[in-house]
């Protein structure tokens, strides 16, 4: 899967996208779930739209992404970055 994002992409082939994105990125094996959901948020201190991703496992806590971005607008460096910043606030 591209980086890039084309106009014709619909949102659930962009939701398996940043799927596919979060999996490489933080090396998950079958055993996860990654789920992919966007919110509206009416408080004026927010974005208008964010996505959450939540990466979920029996054997453990469940993580949460959040990307200050609708779906249609995230890229790969957006995901990849929203990961890092999960794995620096990570415990040890």
């Amino acid at each position: 899967m591209s980086s890039s994002v084309d106009e014709r992409v619909s949102l659930p082939e962009m939701a398996a996208a940043i799927k596919f994105w979060t999996r490489r990125a933080l090396a998950l094996t079958d055993e996860f779930i990654v789920s992919v959901s966007e919110f509206s948020c009416s408080k004026p201190t927010c974005p208008n739209q964010h996505t959450a991703i939540m990466v979920m496992s029996q054997e453990g806590p469940t993580r949460k992404i959040s990307i200050h971005k609708p779906i249609a607008d995230i890229c790969e460096f957006d995901v990849l970055d929203a990961c890092l910043d999960l794995l620096r606030n990570s415990p040890a």
